[in-house]
Formats: structure tokens, sequence, C-alpha cells
């Protein structure tokens, strides 16, 4: 993978971040407003959007990302790589059994309190996570000579 695909990858990543952090925001938002049947179809459509997002980021990740930085010649790179790859394994099962646990209205409704505390944890979560990508993956990313 030479350096220019390894930036254009980067700024695709970069650019799904600020798309689920908007999600989170959004989600966090209707989560502080009073139960309402308009909110919820609106969360309904947030939880569609995120779990979109997410399942196309971290299958990029996952095949496009993570195999390159486990082979490459510097060490250090093969070595947080491996720390990337298994930390997000953890995030996108809680995340995947999140999104199941959530799809139907009718739980949403009578376990509403339940899915707010739950939500927040795992916005919380995937904050934290794409943080930790922006400092400490990215810049490392778009430094290395990938020739």
């Amino acid at each position: 993978m030479d350096t220019h695909v390894v930036h254009v990858l980067s700024g695709l990543l970069k650019t799904q971040h600020l798309e689920i952090l908007r999600d989170l925001e959004t989600l966090k938002g209707l989560l502080n407003k009073p139960f309402s049947r308009k909110s919820l179809q609106t969360i309904e459509i947030i939880l569609h959007a995120l779990d979109q997002r997410v399942l196309l980021h971290l299958t990029q990740e996952d095949q496009l990302l993570y195999p390159k930085l486990l082979n490459h010649r510097h060490e250090g790179l093969r070595h947080l790589g491996g720390t990337f790859m298994a930390e997000m394994g953890n995030v996108a099962e809680d995340f995947s059994g999140y999104i199941r646990r959530w799809r139907s209205e009718e739980v949403l409704t009578i376990h509403w309190n339940h899915f707010v505390e739950e939500s927040l944890a795992i916005a919380s979560r995937l904050v934290w996570r794409i943080e930790r990508e922006e400092k400490e993956l990215f810049p490392l990313l778009d430094a290395m000579d990938w020739e």
C-alpha cells in the first residue's frame, strides 16, 4: 500500500468518525428530552444510520487498514495495529449487541430508561475509541513512509 492510498484511507476514516460523532450527539440530545413517539421515530432512524456507519467503518479498518499495519516493517506500528484491532473487537461486539437489543419500538418504549442508560454508555465508548484513533493512530499513519 503506498503513501497516497494510506492518506486517502485515513481521510475516509476520519470523515466517517465525524459522521458517527454527529449521529451520537444527535442521539444524546434526544435522550436528554422526555420520551415521545416523535423522538422514538427519530431515534430508530439514528440507530439504523449508526449501525450502517459503524459497520462500514469497522469493515474498512479490518479489511484495509489493520492487515497493512500488522505486516508493516516498523515494529511499533505492528504493535499499535494489533492493540487497536484487539480493542476494537470488544467495542464492535458490544455495539452489535446494543443494536440487536434495541431494534424493537416496543422494547424501546417499555425499557426506555435502560435504553437511555445503555445508549449513553455505548456512545461514551465509541467517542473514546474515535478520540484514541484520532490522537494516536492517524497522526502516526499520516507520518509513516508506506513505500
